[in-house]
């Protein structure tokens, strides 16, 4: 298979992949005894992102692994659809459900390979390659023999330069993110247990508050906490449109749902689940799966239902700030709570009674007001940092693509 451009640009060459890329297939028996730290499976890889951000311990592996070195690309073979490829930045095992692979030849820049593989061209015959229904996977032997047209070694070496810098700035981005959103939990924790300006405290469960303030449960401020149900618990199935179907993966870990994960349902399956039928200023946390993320519902996510591993949360108390809960429950001390409280199972959840449970601390009105105000101040810096980053990204996915098929040429950006 050859992916042709219909233009090839000037100075540029047709290769096989295994004349740019070669296969490592070091083994390592067995992990926990190999002497390396970490270990990288698929799961460690992240759709489009060409760093790894976590790993494994080799500790917790049995079977035979492969070994990358510092600087090797991890590709996930199966089910490349995911589009998972990464340089690995230490040496460490690897899935044997990945490919280790190493820039080889004078045909290529060693930096602009993982560049080239993050390409929709590259993904576009690497899905056409897969072999295998329930879990598609790329066989070497197939991969090394595709043809490809790539630039100029020194072409390539001005697109990696562009390319990396980019990937610098979210690289710096996504730490400033990381850094603000510590300020803003440690801000909260702050603020949701010493409060603005007081001298006098008491103790309680939950340690020295503020006099004035009181606590109360979680269940007492509210008129309902429920969790919603699968559609297809009762035979009905999702729709191409309609209702918002909202899930754990619809909301982010910084509490901003996503409407792209989204699923729908149709108006008769959103009636036939009215205990679940979600209203303005709800408060969705995550029972299930990724515990402890939070959301208000506001009229632009409505109408909307949810599924079982979110629990619905309806303040019926005229002196608390819907928006005063929700800082509440995404701060540490729910989380805190949540993990000292929480029976251990295989599978992480929380019960709707334990939730019920939970101690709220309550200021006065205009304290909550104006705790809401200093948070929604980092938050704007935050959502700021978090826009600016999804603009890099975007930005680096257009180039790739442009400059992988020669629709732009670096030395006329």
């Amino acid at each position: 298979m050859i992916s042709n451009l219909k233009n090839v640009p000037s100075g540029w060459q047709k290769v096989r992949f295994d004349d740019i890329a070669e296969i490592v297939t070091d083994r390592v028996e067995k992990p926990s005894e190999s002497g390396l730290k970490d270990y990288i499976g698929l799961e460690h890889l992240d759709t489009d992102n060409i760093k790894i951000k976590r790993y494994g311990s080799s500790k917790d592996v049995n079977a035979t692994k492969f070994l990358c070195k510092k600087g090797d690309i991890i590709f996930g073979k199966r089910r490349s659809y995911l589009r998972k490829v990464a340089v690995s930045e230490r040496d460490a095992v690897v899935s044997a459900h990945s490919m280790v692979l190493r820039p080889t030849g004078d045909k290529i820049h060693p930096d602009f390979l993982p560049c080239f593989m993050q390409s929709s061209i590259f993904w576009k015959t690497a899905h056409a390659i897969s072999e295998g229904s329930m879990s598609p996977t790329i066989k070497w032997k197939t991969l090394a023999k595709q043809q490809f047209w790539i630039p100029s070694v020194p072409e390539q070496k001005k697109i990696s330069e562009l390319l990396w810098s980019i990937e610098d700035n979210i690289q710096k981005t996504e730490k400033l993110i990381e850094t603000t959103e510590t300020l803003k939990q440690g801000l909260l924790n702050e603020l949701l247990t010493k409060g603005i300006g007081h001298t006098r405290f008491k103790d309680t469960e939950l340690g020295r508050i503020p006099e004035e303030w009181e606590v109360e449960s979680l269940k007492s401020i509210t008129s309902k906490i429920t969790k919603g149900t699968t559609p297809t618990t009762y035979g009905n199935s999702f729709v191409d449109e309609g209702i918002n179907f909202i899930k754990v993966e619809s909301i982010d870990e910084f509490g901003k749902f996503l409407p792209e994960s989204f699923a729908y349902i149709d108006e008769d399956t959103n009636l036939m689940l009215s205990r679940s039928i979600l209203q303005e200023n709800d408060i969705l946390f995550s029972i299930a799966g990724a515990l402890g993320r939070v959301a208000r519902v506001t009229q632009n996510t409505l109408p909307a239902n949810t599924n079982q591993a979110l629990a619905i949360i309806r303040i019926n108390k005229e002196n608390i700030l819907h928006q005063y809960v929700q800082y509440y429950l995404s701060s540490n001390i729910t989380q805190e709570y949540i993990t000292r409280h929480s029976v251990k199972t295989a599978q992480a959840n929380v019960s709707l009674t334990l939730l019920s449970k939970l101690p709220i601390l309550i200021p006065s009105q205009d304290e909550q007001l104006k705790i809401c105000a200093i948070i929604k101040k980092v938050e704007e810096n935050l959502n700021s940092y978090i826009l600016h980053l999804e603009k890099l990204k975007n930005l680096k996915k257009k180039l790739i693509n442009k400059l992988i098929l020669g629709k732009v040429r670096v030395w006329k950006i």
